[in-house]
This record gives C-alpha cells, structure tokens and sequence, in this order.
C-alpha cells in the first residue's frame, strides 16, 4: 500500500509540474476556457446581427450573407 501512495504521490508532483511547465511555455488553461467563453458569446453575437438584419423590411440578404462569411471565419480561426 505504501508503494500506492508513493506512486500516486509522484503522478500528482509530475502533473504540478507539467501545470506549471505549460504555464511556462505560454498555455493557461484558465485563460484558455474565458477565451472559449468570449468566442461563444461574440458567436452569438454574430447570430443576433443576422437575425437582425432578415428581420428588417426588405431583408438585407447580402449583408446577411456577408455576415454568415465572417461568422465561418470567425468559426475557423477561433
């Protein structure tokens, strides 16, 4: 048992320290997730503006289609 909780000792040190080596190289997973949140919230955004703007009277349907390119763009480069 104590040869278990050595290992387990030492698999939870080597994760410090890949945590800390990522930290290192720049990665922060922290920072990582409220980037995906910020993505998923200018998204939406991208969506209410096209909804917007086919509600208008007449829709505006090259704007609309403008607007969905930039949310793809936006979709692959985020």
């Amino acid at each position: 048992m104590a040869n278990v909780n050595a290992a387990v000792a030492r698999l939870m040190d080597m994760r410090v320290e890949l945590d800390e080596s990522l930290r290192l190289l720049g990665y922060d997973p922290e920072v990582a997730d409220r980037q995906q949140a910020g993505m998923a919230e200018r998204m939406f955004l991208h969506l209410q503006d096209i909804q917007a703007v086919l509600y208008q009277e007449p829709p505006d349907v090259d704007y609309a289609q403008r607007l969905v390119s930039e949310a793809i763009k936006f979709c692959k480069t985020g």
